[in-house]
């Protein structure tokens, strides 16, 4: 057979298959900072196997309940599901449904301490409870310092309880740290209570993972705090939301300014509507296109009454009495050249300034990291100019030899799973420090799994995306009860059904293929074709001796299309194809695909 394609040029180029290739080809798993195995716990949701998949995510985010509420979700954007149907996996609200209707508490079994090396970790948030689980798990006698009566850092006091209700958190945060036998010394800050020249003394490594909790000025079109900012009606959203999640006295009035488009912006517009606030706005200095908060997110805001309003920038608190809030001005706005961000940079339009009547204004501009208690000097810190030590992005460490820091504290203002991450990072690096050994990683495999024939017998391509379900609209209006309902059991299934699982890998067989072009025609996403050899890169390595041919032909398979129905498999004559499944483990188990529970359906 000539080359039917011998005057075209080259396109292809193929690789040899190694852990990494079929690690970035899981796409969900590499956007998880925590690179928690979502294709195999999806598929155990499928099958209704609740706890088996609760527990595979605990073993890798730490608090799957909490974050089925509260991820920042960077694994759903990227899910190949969104090339079928334009929807994603609910990958978020269904790590939410294993830990909603699992049949047990699974208390953790404490693991031996088998090292005599101590370690100290200051923070109980994300990347606090994610180091101190890990240096657990690797026998090292752990002790947390927190400031707060309860674990769980902005768990607790960044994010409402109508979004994360205290049991969870409870049962996340604080049990499972005692049933691993972490010693968590509650309401102790550092810096206050112990210093921690002192704990550097007493232990051997010690790990910062204090989060950032001091909020950002609000300032206006010339980066200057605006006029009228201490007037009493004006409360930055993150202390906003630390008084009305510890039961604290909080002003919140009927009119409500939020100025930012934030996380931490939507948990407090939405925070006012539920503590009477009659009218809110969101006031946003850029495009909607731009904002950061979740798409869904504000799609709730909206629908619980806020108001949102883009391209304006603050410029004065206003105060009819001199002390109290009455209203902010503001000015338009147009869109300019893009800035250090990447967002184009907005612009004040002169003459377009304007004014709201509000007495609560709550600046959400961020916030930034406590660094008064570090006694850098005294330990010769290096720091950026922030005061914020410096650490080694491979190892986590700082200039002090012994002091690690992550998280948001060092990283800034981000989401719980990637600090989780961080977190997991740091701790395999705190063992290496003191001498130990990783975890050994497991080979990769490739398992063949016979008889595949998913798409002859699940209808998972066709099934709907469904928004998670919640309170009506008439039953929000309380700051304790949670609105999201979640989804039934049932429900949480068929979603589940919808991943294409793409751990799996179609796998040709050159040996007994006979090039009939079968499984091209079946396709029903045109990822397999016939392509002639001219059409591969000259020197290929999996092309060696193939210079002399007259003819012949690659079978190519594009991953990014296929959706592993397996009808290629099924219609394949000479059994060439088979479907291939994935497994690998990384050292601590940091990056792990274990065997894939769905087959057929």
């Amino acid at each position: 057979m000539l080359d039917p394609d011998s005057e075209l040029s080259p396109r292809y180029q193929s690789v040899t298959t190694t852990p990494d290739w079929y690690q970035t080809n899981i796409p969900c798993q590499v956007g998880c900072p925590a690179h928690t195995d979502v294709a195999t716990y999806i598929g155990l949701i499928s099958q209704a196997r609740f706890d088996e998949a609760y527990l595979l995510n605990r073993k890798a985010n730490i608090v799957p309940g909490v974050l089925g509420r509260t991820c920042a979700r960077p694994c759903e954007p990227v899910c190949r599901r969104n090339k079928v149907d334009g929807k994603p996996i609910s990958i978020c609200w269904l790590k939410r449904a294993s830990a909603d209707h699992r049949e047990y508490r699974h208390h953790a079994e404490r693991p031996p301490v088998t090292k005599d090396k101590k370690v100290a970790v200051i923070g109980g948030g994300s990347a606090g409870l994610a180091c101190a689980r890990d240096l657990r798990e690797l026998g090292y006698p752990v002790t947390m310092y927190e400031q707060y009566p309860v674990a769980g850092g902005v768990m607790i006091n960044g994010i409402p309880v109508w979004r994360l209700p205290r049991d969870v958190t409870r049962e996340e945060c604080d049990e499972y740290m005692a049933d691993l036998g972490v010693e968590v010394k509650y309401n102790t800050r550092v810096g206050r209570d112990v210093q921690l020249t002192d704990l550097l003394k007493e232990y051997d490594a010690v790990y910062i993972g204090a989060g950032c909790y001091i909020p950002n000025p609000m300032t206006g079109p010339d980066n200057k705090v605006v006029k009228g900012a201490d007037l009493y009606g004006v409360e930055d959203g993150i202390r906003l939301l630390d008084k009305t999640n510890f039961g604290e006295p909080a002003f919140i009035g009927k009119r409500v300014a939020i100025i930012g488009a934030g996380f931490t912006a939507m948990d407090c517009c939405r925070t006012a509507i539920r503590f009477g606030a009659e009218k809110v706005y969101v006031m946003y200095r850029r495009s909607e296109e731009e904002q950061p908060a979740d798409e869904y997110e504000v799609d709730e805001a909206k629908f619980e009454g806020v108001e949102f309003q883009y391209l304006v920038s603050q410029t004065e608190v206003l105060s009819k009495d001199g002390v109290h809030a009455s209203g902010v001005r503001f000015v338009r706005n147009k869109l300019g050249d893009p800035d250090a961000s990447g967002r184009r940079r907005p612009i004040p339009v002169p003459g377009t300034e304007f004014e709201i009547e509000v007495d609560s204004v709550i600046p959400c501009f961020g916030q930034y990291s406590d660094t008064t208690w570090l006694q850098a000097e005294e330990l010769g810190l290096e720091v950026n100019k922030w005061g914020v030590p410096l650490i080694d992005v491979e190892t986590w460490m700082t200039s002090h030899p012994g002091l690690f820091a992550g998280g948001d504290y060092t990283q800034g203002a981000r989401n719980l799973i990637s600090a989780v991450g961080d977190g997991r990072d740091a701790a395999g690096a705190i063992n290496r420090y003191l001498g130990g050994q990783d975890f050994p990683a497991e080979p990769a495999e490739e398992i063949e799994l016979p008889d595949y024939r998913r798409g002859m017998v699940d209808n998972y391509e066709s099934i709907p995306h469904q928004l998670i379900p919640s309170l009506p609209l008439s039953e929000r209006y309380s700051h304790t009860r949670e609105t999201e309902t979640g989804y039934s059991p049932q429900e949480a299934v068929v979603q589940a059904r919808r991943c294409l699982q793409c751990q799996l890998n179609i796998m040709i067989d050159p040996s007994i293929c006979i090039l009939c072009s079968g499984c091209v025609d079946i396709c029903p996403y045109d990822c397999i074709s016939m392509e002639g050899l001219s059409r591969v890169v000259k020197g290929d390595p999996m092309h060696q001796g193939t210079n002399t041919w007259e003819g012949g032909a690659d079978m190519i398979i594009d991953e990014e299309k296929c959706i592993r129905c397996g009808l290629c498999v099924v219609r394949c004559p000479t059994d060439a194809i088979s479907m291939v499944q994935f497994e690998v483990s990384s050292p601590n188990s940091r990056w792990s695909v274990s065997k894939i529970p769905m087959l057929n359906v």
